[in-house]
């Protein structure tokens, strides 16, 4: 009475609940609706009312049926008949020659049922129905059916009801019914979500139990033995959570759907527990259960854990109901290692993905959302859609993915393909091939392994190598040098007396080109003259030759005038000062422009290689100003002058057969284009546009699974001359290599070209002479985020794989402002000649006085 008193005033609340979350058209609402084993599926449609089966669904030709649900209404029993079907379940371990296939079902006069179905095997697509089992199970009205399960050989069949677990032993034919609250809880009332059984009877069942002085819900899991049904034995109960749910209704809802998956080969238990975003994996003894791990998702309410599975490869997968996986599903299969020992562990893949796509559905547009998770002991997975279809993706062998799709009925299976170059798969998997390693490289005939790269300067292995790139030409240069800044001293008789008086030691030839260092020579000379004709005097007994001497060192003397013997020697040392003067003046004079004079014509000239007779400003003009009539012609070559855009995709397995080049308009237009010349050689795709015009967006479209390591742009143009006008534009000839090492290039990568006018203008040395002008185009390059941060980040959420599509966008355009750079002498010829004499008059007349 106590247990029909709770029911009773709980209908209301659960029928509220279940129209509020659930419709009957729902494929989870209730329980699994497609059941798997290696040779067979079904597949319970109740909008159709019939059941598609796909026999030998993984071999290479599977057939696809369908079987009526009328097919299997009892014999003799006209008034009963089969009108909907809560769940379906079989044994993962069955005989190939005849399956058995349980089911809770609902017939059209409002009576449940426990449907047996025991099948032989056809290899046509006649369905070869044995007989089918017809057990009455007592659920109410209003309240959702339960826990239905199957042990693997199929043969013993348990459904926890409301207030009773039933039991059906097909190889005795017998059937045992016992009260759950004498049995499964003998004080407090509870709901069953989810059961398992084993080999050996083993009962697993998840359940809501409830705390009757507080109203309060707390997931459990049961562990029984029913293998002598006639007695029962409650082994133990484990609380999932400490975490409560406050209302009956919250019990009935998606989230609480409690989900369990029992691995029998390694005696794992996995239960998800949804409402709390959180999964916990068990060890089962022959009698106790033992917590081994808890992972806990950093994504709240996603409904994370609402369907499980163990694989045999260690890995177990999850689905997270409500995280979307954009743009096919608006939900996610997380698959994560079991050997994974870090509290929040990232996934090792995700399903679906960049190989593993997921279709349209005649009934449904994308994107469409995963409703439950199915597995079985092969380690493959089948998954429901709400599009009402069904996709069954096998394990692949190494070496290859499960990504061809070929279809059956609403059934969709996954085929192996082989893994695209970069990538490996080192074992049996159902998901998509991983990328190498960094420093490894996979050309495809590495098999499902990836082999280290060898490296060294020129050689390099970019992110999902395929083969080594030669990199020695394909660096970034750019032909423009920094315009020079002004010398400090742009006064040319300051320069004069720098260079004159300068003594510098820094270097050999500095010291040779130094007219103090030959005037300090001259100085000695002199020094050592004079004492040579002292002694020459002292000893000498005729003065013939001392007066002789002296007195062609007076006709030298240009200092008092030929009074003295002496002047005649400084008159020397000012003549080497004057030569030297006269030298550089020379020299100075060809030291402009700048861009013809050399380092080593510098150098010859003065110890000071930063020397040249220009003055040097630099300034940002308005594009849109008015020129002067002889700026016009070098704006005009510009504009005129063809460019050359190469582009280079280096590492890569897209070939000229994947590109498809398109020019944007405006309005997002775009419009194929043509003309346009594309290669392949060792892994670097190049393309090579002559542009239309300097302001130009375009988009590179590359089709197929492939990675691109890095990405390289060259623009190139022939120089263009107008000699009336004394303007030329210069030839172009830059390149910048963009790439992130052990990184791949992202989705839709989008790179901006600013195009900006560099204008020199060169006066002339002398003044008849013509102001020259010559132009080049400056391309500064910018891009967003163009690595695939998602493939490689340790911190990333999940890994995202091979893009289907990658589309490249260029967007040339022209900077508003032109760079002027004004090039003028310091000092023209005949400011050079005055200066110098200047220069040795004042010498002289300073020297005189």
């Amino acid at each position: 009475m106590w247990i029909l008193y709770i029911v009773l005033f709980t209908l209301p609340i659960s029928f509220g609940a279940r129209r509020d979350f659930f419709e009957r058209e729902d494929y989870d609402a209730f329980g699994e609706r497609l059941a798997i084993i290696e040779n067979r599926a079904i597949f319970a449609e109740n909008d159709a009312r019939q059941f598609t089966i796909i026999e030998n669904p993984f071999s290479s030709n599977p057939l696809a049926c369908n079987l009526d649900y009328m097919s299997i209404d009892p014999e003799r029993q006209a008034n009963i008949s089969l009108g909907y079907v809560y769940n379906i379940v079989m044994g993962s371990k069955q005989d190939k020659m005849e399956s058995i296939v349980a089911m809770i079902g609902e017939s059209k006069q409002k009576k449940f049922y426990l449907i047996v179905m025991i099948m032989a095997y056809s290899s046509g697509c006649i369905i070869r129905l044995k007989h089918a089992i017809w057990v009455p199970v007592s659920f109410y009205e209003y309240y959702p059916p339960s826990a239905l399960a199957t042990d693997p050989r199929g043969t013993f069949i348990c459904v926890v009801q409301l207030d009773s677990t039933l039991c059906v032993d097909i190889i005795s034919n017998t059937t045992t019914k016992f009260s759950n609250d004498q049995f499964w809880d003998e004080k407090q009332f509870f709901y069953s979500k989810s059961l398992a059984i084993t080999e050996k009877r083993r009962l697993l069942l998840t359940a809501y139990r409830i705390i009757d002085e507080e109203k309060k819900f707390i997931p459990s899991l049961y562990l029984a033995d029913l293998s002598d049904p006639s007695n029962p034995l409650l082994l133990g109960m484990k609380n999932l959570s400490s975490q409560y749910l406050k209302q009956e209704r919250d019990v009935f809802t998606r989230s609480a759907t409690l989900s369990l998956f029992l691995h029998e080969n390694s005696n794992m238990v996995i239960v998800g527990v949804p409402h709390l975003d959180c999964i916990l994996i068990f060890s089962m003894e022959q009698s106790s259960l033992s917590l081994v791990k808890t992972h806990v998702s950093p994504k709240k309410n996603v409904l994370f854990g609402k369907s499980v599975a163990i694989m045999d490869s260690n890995i177990y997968a999850v689905l997270v109901y409500a995280l979307a996986t954009l743009p096919w599903s608006l939900s996610q299969i997380q698959v994560y290692s079991l050997n994974e020992t870090v509290e929040m562990p990232k996934p090792l893949f995700i399903f679906p993905n960049n190989q593993q796509e997921m279709e349209l559905a005649d009934s449904q547009e994308l994107p469409h959302r995963i409703v439950s998770l199915v597995t079985w002991y092969s380690n493959g997975i089948g998954l429901v859609l709400d599009a009402a279809s069904v996709l069954l993706i096998p394990a692949s062998p190494p070496g290859y993915c499960s990504a061809s799709i070929k279809k059956y009925e609403d059934i969709e299976i996954y085929k192996p393909k082989l893994c695209i170059p970069g990538t490996r798969q080192i074992s049996s998997s159902f998901g998509p091939c991983m990328i190498c390693p960094p420093g490894y490289k996979n050309n495809g005939s590495a098999g499902e392994l990836c082999v280290k790269c060898k490296t060294n300067d020129t050689f390099w292995c970019f992110g999902a190598a395929i083969n080594e790139i030669d990199m020695k030409n394909m660096t970034s240069y750019n032909q423009a040098n920094p315009y020079p800044e002004s010398p400090h001293t742009t006064e040319f008789e300051d320069i004069l007396l720098q260079n004159i008086f300068q003594f510098s030691t820094l270097n050999l030839h500095c010291l040779r080109i130094s007219p103090m260092f030959w005037t300090s020579v001259g100085i000695c000379c002199c020094i050592l003259f004079c004492i040579i004709i002292k002694i020459i005097s002292c000893w000498s007994k005729s003065r013939k030759r001392q007066q002789c001497v002296q007195k062609i060192l007076s006709h030298c003397d240009v200092i008092g005038d030929g009074k003295y013997w002496l002047g005649g020697l400084i008159s020397l040392l000012i003549l080497i000062l004057i030569t030297f003067a006269c030298k550089f003046s020379i020299s100075f004079t060809y030291l402009y422009p700048i861009e013809q004079t050399s380092l080593e014509q510098r150098r010859t000239v003065s110890c000071d290689n930063t020397l040249f007779n220009a003055k040097l400003t630099s300034s940002l003009q308005l594009l849109s100003t008015l020129k002067y009539e002889e700026e016009k012609p070098i704006f005009t070559l510009l504009n005129g002058q063809q460019l050359i855009l190469t582009v280079q995709f280096i590492s890569t397995g897209y070939t000229c057969k994947d590109l498809e080049l398109q020019t944007i308009r405006a309005h997002g237009l775009s419009i194929k284009s043509e003309t346009f010349n594309c290669s392949k050689s060792n892994e670097v795709l190049t393309i090579i546009k002559l542009l239309p015009q300097h302001v130009h967006n375009m988009q590179i479209i590359l089709k197929g699974p492939h990675f691109i390591g890095g990405l390289r742009f060259c623009f190139s143009a022939a120089s263009v001359t107008n000699s009336d006008a004394h303007s030329k534009a210069q030839a172009i000839d830059t390149c910048q290599l963009f790439f992130m090492p052990n990184q791949t290039l992202t989705r839709n990568p989008t790179v901006n070209v600013k195009m900006t006018k560099a204008i020199n203008r060169t006066a002339g040395f002398t003044l008849p002479n013509e102001t020259r002008y010559t132009g080049l185009w400056l391309p500064r390059f910018t891009a967003d985020t163009l690595t695939d941060e998602l493939l490689f980040s340790l911190g990333s959420e999940y890994l995202r794989y091979a893009l289907k599509t990658t589309i490249l966008v260029i967007s040339i355009t022209e900077s508003e402002f032109y760079m002027k750079n004004t090039q003028e002498p310091i000092a023209r010829q005949y400011e050079i000649l005055f200066s110098t004499i200047l220069f040795a008059s004042k010498i002289a007349l300073v020297l005189n006085e």
